[in-house]
This record gives C-alpha cells, sequence and structure tokens, in this order.
C-alpha cells in the first residue's frame, strides 16, 4: 500500500501538470471560485478530473465565508460515472476513520487532494485558534466517492452519486467528524479545497471500461459546462458553473 500510494501520489502531480492544455475556465458565485477540469477535449473518451475551489465571505475576497454544509456538482450532460470499473471500498464509517485508505482495496483508490482553512474558537467563534491544511485520499465505492481527510484520524466524507449522474456531499464542520450523525459544534471553515483523478481505465471481458468518460458530443459552443451548487449554514445557496473546453468532431 506504501508504494502503491506514492506511485499514486506521483501520477496526480503529472496528471496535475499535464491538465494545463485542457485548461477549463473557472466559475465564481458570491462566496467562491471554482475551477473543474477534464484532462482531454475528446467526446466519448475516458477522462482524469481535478477540481480547485476557494471560499469566502460574500463578495469579500478577505472575509471567512459560513460553515458550509452541503455541495452538488451537476457534470455536463451525458457525462457517466462507473463506479464498477475501479475495485469497491466497502469498509464502514468505523473502519476507515480509524485506518483511512488503509482499510481499502489497493485498486479502489482513485485519487488525492487537499483541505485548507481554520479552526475557529469554539461555540463562540469569535476568533481563529489554528489553521489547517490537510491531505486527502479518494477512494471509489458503489455509486459513491469517500474523500478521507486525514485529520486527527481520518474524517470520512461521502459523495453521492445520484441516477441523474449529480454527486451530492454533505460536508464537515468538525475534525474529526462523527462517523454517525451530525458535529456537535460547528467550528471548522473551509478555506480551499482541490482534488484530482486520474483517468482510470480497465479491460473486462475484452471490453476497455473507465471509470469517467465525457459526454458523447461537444456542443456547439466548444465547452462542456459542470455547474456546482453551495449550502451555507446562513441559509444562503449560491451556484457556480466552470467550462471544460472540448473538440467538436
Amino acid at each position: 500500500m506504501v508504494n502503491s500510494g506514492r506511485a499514486l501520489v506521483l501520477a496526480i502531480a503529472i496528471l496535475l501538470v499535464a491538465a494545463g492544455p485542457t485548461a477549463a475556465q473557472p466559475g465564481a458565485g458570491p462566496r467562491e471560485t471554482v475551477d473543474q477540469r477534464f484532462t482531454t477535449k475528446q467526446p466519448d473518451s475516458p477522462t482524469g478530473l481535478s477540481f480547485a475551489a476557494s471560499y469566502h465571505a460574500a463578495d469579500d475576497p478577505h472575509g471567512n465565508p459560513p460553515y458550509m454544509r452541503r455541495i452538488i456538482f451537476d457534470p455536463p450532460r451525458g457525462m457517466r460515472y462507473d463506479t464498477s470499473v475501479p475495485e469497491s471500498c466497502s469498509a464502514s464509517d468505523a473502519e476507515l476513520q480509524l485506518l483511512g485508505p488503509a482499510a481499502c482495496p489497493a485498486g479502489s483508490r482513485l485519487g488525492v487532494g487537499t483541505a485548507e482553512g481554520r479552526v475557529m474558537e469554539p461555540f463562540a467563534h469569535d476568533f481563529a485558534l489554528d489553521r489547517f491544511k490537510h491531505h486527502v485520499d479518494i477512494v471509489n465505492d458503489t455509486n459513491e466517492q469517500i474523500l478521507l481527510i486525514k485529520s486527527e484520524g481520518y474524517t470520512v466524507v461521502r459523495g453521492r452519486i445520484r441516477a441523474d449522474g449529480s454527486m451530492a456531499w454533505n460536508t464537515p464542520t468538525c475534525f474529526p467528524a462523527p462517523p454517525v450523525g451530525e458535529c456537535v459544534d460547528d467550528y471548522i471553515l473551509q478555506l480551499k479545497s482541490a482534488t484530482a483523478i486520474g483517468a482510470y481505465e480497465k479491460t473486462i471481458h475484452g471490453h476497455v471500461r473507465s471509470y469517467a468518460t465525457t459526454p458523447a458530443t461537444c456542443p456547439r459552443r466548444g465547452y462542456w459546462r459542470t455547474k456546482v451548487r453551495f449550502w451555507w449554514r446562513d441559509g444562503s445557496v449560491d451556484r457556480a458553473v466552470s467550462k471544460q473546453p472540448c473538440d467538436r468532431q
């Protein structure tokens, strides 16, 4: 697992450098800037994915954002995820919180990332106690991605891939978040997040299948659109759209 983990980190680093030619156009909302990228412009093709975002107060890039409750990604119409291609990690939340990626098969590991933010003074939340930058491992399970945030043990965050292709996340506001139930108090402010997943392919019964596949066609406008929605504790809901360039056939 150690060797495969190092190899994965190296592969994702190369992926991020190589993603330049297919650079997306970031999108922005009142409290966020988001940049979703694919590693190919070709329709109906296996692709890797990277995501980077920063968060702040409404229309104030220097202020603290509210506590984040939920994110939903709506990928371009026709994009497909096939979670049967990688191995599945069926470990329980309690096992994942204790062991992290070591609780999962090596073939279930999809990628890596980071989570950055501030640890606020509990309950009153009047000042920041510390800043953090935590490593994130991404593993596969049936119809979901699992983020394992290394934070005094591991915080487990499951992103459910729904029937319409969207992916829904309930984001943590404490570390380590409990395996079951919500945080007793919100004191973790997310300021930045970044993830990268390599193109994952496997030959099954003589057919090459991929974990993530771009839509079958490129729109006339020359780019796909990923829509991202954010729910914040203060009741606000933001929307941002990031554009991924594509080649028309």
